[in-house]
Parts: structure tokens; C-alpha cells; sequence
């Protein structure tokens, strides 16, 4: 699937990706119903979460052109004995699909009092995306979270007031 911005960026100096901040979220939204159809995940109907932040460069730097990120995230309901199967799911799909396992780790097994926290990670090397599909508070639940690199909003669409928001 392809990333926010669609392109390949290698550098520092390199243009950001443009992308409306609707666009993004609409992209966000169908990435992750994407991740739950293919691993049978069931999101549950809880509101969404998602927030745009400005970009903040390593030094603590910003600019002024609206550049953002996106962080989306929704809730699914999973039996806690089929989270790992979903895990594993999650990342054989990602990494067919070009995402590289940043972090995998699997509920333990055999052991009734070990707490039942399995969390992936996977990173898009091109478009620099991240997915994430971890345990939550509570049972039965995992969340399922796409996280953007710095996005450029187009020229007109750079103003604060343009933020989406939440749906209910």
C-alpha cells in the first residue's frame, strides 16, 4: 500500500511529501481498516483517536509552512489468546507489503499470571511510515496505530483551521 506522501525521500534536504491533512487521515483510515480486514481484527466502535503535531526537527526547530504529522489510532476487539496469531498476521502481511519489523514481541505462553502484552512495530523505508498493533488496558483488545512522517500541506490548504476533527 502505498505511503502519505507516495514518494521516496532519502535525505535531510529532501522535499517533504504534500498531502491536505483530510487526505492524510482518509489515507490513515484506510491503511488501518486494511491491517484489520487482513488479520481479522475487528474494529470495535469506539471513537478514533488521531491528532496532527507540528513538525519538530532534532534540535528542537519548527517552521512555519504547517508541516505536520499524523497519529491515528483505533481499538479492535481481539480474544487475548489470538493476539499473537494477529501479530503474526500483522507482520506477514507489512513485510510483504515492503514494511520493515522494527519491533515484534509475542505474548507469553504457558504462564496464566504473565500479562498478556504483545506489540509490533513496522516502519515503511521509503515513505517512512509506521504501524503499530499492540495490547491495550483491559482484555480482549489490541490498538492498531499509523503514524506519518512530516507532511507538507498544499499551499491552500496550509492554514490551522483546515485540522479534521474527530468523528464520533
Amino acid at each position: 500500500m502505498a505511503g502519505p506522501g507516495n514518494g521516496r525521500f532519502d535525505g535531510k534536504d529532501d522535499p517533504l511529501p504534500v498531502k491536505s491533512k483530510q487526505d492524510s487521515l482518509d489515507w490513515a483510515r484506510q491503511i488501518i481498516a486494511h491491517v484489520a480486514q487482513e488479520t481479522g481484527a475487528r474494529i470495535n466502535p469506539e471513537p478514533e483517536n488521531f491528532g496532527f503535531t507540528p513538525c519538530i526537527g532534532r534540535n528542537g526547530e519548527s517552521a512555519p509552512d504547517g508541516r505536520y504529522t499524523l497519529d491515528y489510532g483505533v481499538h479492535a476487539d481481539v480474544p487475548d489468546d489470538q493476539h499473537n496469531e494477529v501479530l503474526r498476521k500483522a507482520r506477514d502481511l507489512l513485510t510483504r507489503e515492503g514494511l520493515k519489523v522494527t519491533e515484534y514481541r509475542e505474548v507469553p505462553t504457558g504462564d496464566p499470571s504473565a500479562q498478556p502484552i504483545a506489540a509490533f512495530s513496522a516502519r515503511h523505508p521509503e515513505s517512512r511510515y509506521v504501524i503499530d498493533v499492540d495490547s491495550t488496558a483491559g482484555h480482549n483488545r489490541l490498538s492498531l496505530v499509523v503514524r506519518t512522517p512530516c507532511l507538507m500541506p498544499p499551499p491552500e490548504s496550509a492554514a490551522p483551521s483546515e485540522m479534521p476533527t474527530p468523528t464520533p
